[in-house]
């Protein structure tokens, strides 16, 4: 078999920000934003393979999940950053620019 002969389902998220300046004086300013991770809720499931063996599902001995694409690369691979295909996420932030 060659290299990358199988195919995931890819990954598919909407973001979106939202920003809203005030200005006060010449150099002040105040910024608020509004982040929003994965808009659509769309799921994203990973690979059946991976780095991480522990979700890879490549063990045949265990029929009931060999093959199954059963988590989100982010909890996949054990790496919760935000915007790997977890449900959706919003976050706020406000700045003092000066």
């Amino acid at each position: 078999m060659g290299r990358n002969i199988f195919r995931g389902t890819g990954l598919q998220a909407w973001d979106l920000s939202l920003v809203k300046d005030w200005k006060f004086a010449e150099r002040l300013k105040l910024q608020f934003r509004g982040e929003f991770f994965n808009v659509l809720n769309h799921p994203n499931f990973a690979n059946p393979y991976g780095v991480n063996l522990n979700y890879g599902r490549v063990d045949p001995s265990n029929p009931a999940q060999f093959g199954c694409s059963c988590a989100t690369p982010d909890v996949g691979d054990a790496n919760p950053v935000i915007g790997t295909g977890g449900p959706r996420n919003i976050q706020f932030g406000m700045k003092v620019i000066f």
